[in-house]
């Protein structure tokens, strides 16, 4: 039998997974439902089969190297190596920017720069070259996902904008290595614990009187 892989059965799929799984686990409970569990004619084998399959989800994910929001909506989170959660929900609205905003001009200038500055945090693009030069070890305490949770934690961390909000103007572009820099979720949170938000260095003298303590 022949198939063609479909963003709808990729959804489903995922959605009847309970909303998060690996591209295997989506592959199977594809082929089980539509393919009668075997790999379809027109494909070589099962890797090419599943390849397809992440290659059609990362067409639908800001995270992947030239995602343009202006032309597909993002449908799927990439929250680690191979493993994707559906972006249903509130968590679509995690990648909302600027333009998507309805009367933007109504909101204070500070709330429009958070928003701004949100989504450069988000950006595929400035976030791979922020990673490719830094490395994904956390810049205030070291942490580094994959080496606490092996392949679970491949490539993942979280990407830091450290410009200060009243830097950021009209005409400001992001430099993924001066503005952006990776830390670990939970030295992002507590950067964002105070208003105006926490420098890097702060931080880390934070951490270091209470290691010392």
């Amino acid at each position: 039998m022949k198939y063609t892989v479909n963003i709808t059965d990729i959804e489903r799929a995922l959605r009847d997974l309970g909303g998060e799984a690996r591209a295997k686990a989506i592959q199977d409970k594809i082929l089980k439902d539509h393919c009668r569990d075997e790999i379809p004619d027109n494909y070589q084998h099962e890797k090419s089969f599943r390849q397809t399959i992440q290659r059609k989800i990362e067409d639908y994910c800001p995270q992947a190297e030239g995602f343009d929001l202006s032309k597909k909506e993002p449908k799927f989170i990439r929250v680690g190596h191979g493993i994707y959660r559906h972006a249903s929900g509130s968590s679509q609205r995690e990648f909302m920017v600027a333009e998507e905003i309805e009367n933007l001009k109504e909101l204070s200038e500070g709330a429009k720069k958070t928003i701004l500055v949100n989504a450069y945090e988000r950006s595929a693009e400035a976030r791979n070259k922020c990673l490719k030069f830094y490395g994904y070890e956390c810049k205030c305490c070291g942490f580094n996902f994959e080496r606490k949770y092996g392949e679970l934690g491949k490539s993942y961390i979280h990407v830091h904008h450290i410009k200060p909000l009243s830097q950021v103007k009209d005409t400001y572009v992001v430099n993924p290595i001066e503005d952006l820099v990776p830390v670990c979720a939970n030295c992002h949170a507590m950067i964002h614990r105070t208003s105006p938000a926490l420098t890097i260095e702060e931080l880390k003298t934070e951490l270091r009187s209470y290691t010392e303590n």
